[in-house]
């Protein structure tokens, strides 16, 4: 669920308007098993995005970012000096090492004592909102709170990732990955990885991350919001 407010400024000597769109999106969390993907897709803090300034803080859970095709683990930690640990380490992790969770940045949050939600609260990225795909594996997820299709243009619920032919898109379910084809041979235009067969377009919920396999060179994946 996303609820979003408008909070309108206005500077009459100058005669210049701005509209900042605030609100929240709660993010269900995987029940029974202890990893969910997720993407922070508001704005918040100084610094902008660091993980203690947009991720609510629930002590004994951990974020897993991934780069490189490896993740690295940040552990909420209330018995450290900063509230974070490294545990590649065992030390205190200083905050200015935190990563930055950019809208559309996914990671995996890992939940050991059970919550079942997690809350995002922030601005929205007004404006034109970009995320290179690399080659290989990305980790990603819409840069607005949006939910629906992820290619078909001109929809109204779509997030507008048109990804090229040949592309995997990878969901999680806490468990396993699923994972479905961007095929312009198939009926649907998409095909089911598994049962090699046609297999509806694939949705997003809002919060929710994906891997893309991209087998060729980088693209651009662009979401314009102009309140």
């Amino acid at each position: 669920m996303a609820a979003l407010a408008a909070g309108v400024a206005t500077s009459m000597a100058q005669n210049v308007y701005s509209l900042n769109i605030v609100g929240y999106y709660n993010v269900p969390l995987t029940i029974g098993h202890p990893f969910t993907a997720v993407c922070a897709q508001l704005v918040n803090g100084t610094p902008q995005n660091r993980a203690d300034q947009i991720m609510p803080y629930a002590d004994g859970n951990n974020i897993n970012t991934f780069a490189n095709f490896s993740f690295h683990e940040s552990d909420m930690d209330s018995g450290s000096s900063t509230g974070w640990t490294d545990p590649a380490t065992a030390t205190d992790l200083p905050l200015t090492a935190l990563p930055i969770l950019s809208p559309g940045r996914g990671f995996f949050y890992g939940n050991s004592i059970g919550l079942t939600n997690i809350t995002f609260v922030g601005q929205v990225p007004t404006g034109t909102n970009t995320i290179t795909v690399l080659s290989g594996l990305t980790l990603v997820g819409s840069m607005l709170p949006y939910s629906g299709l992820i290619s078909t243009t001109n929809a109204s619920n779509s997030i507008n990732f048109v990804v090229p032919d040949g592309t995997a898109i990878n969901t999680f379910n806490g468990v396993s990955y699923h994972e479905t084809d961007r095929d312009s041979g198939s009926g649907t235009g998409w095909t089911d990885a598994a049962t090699a067969s046609d297999t509806p377009e694939p949705t997003l919920a809002v919060g929710q991350a994906i891997f893309v396999s991209n087998g060729g060179a980088p693209f651009t994946w662009t979401q314009i919001l102009n309140p």
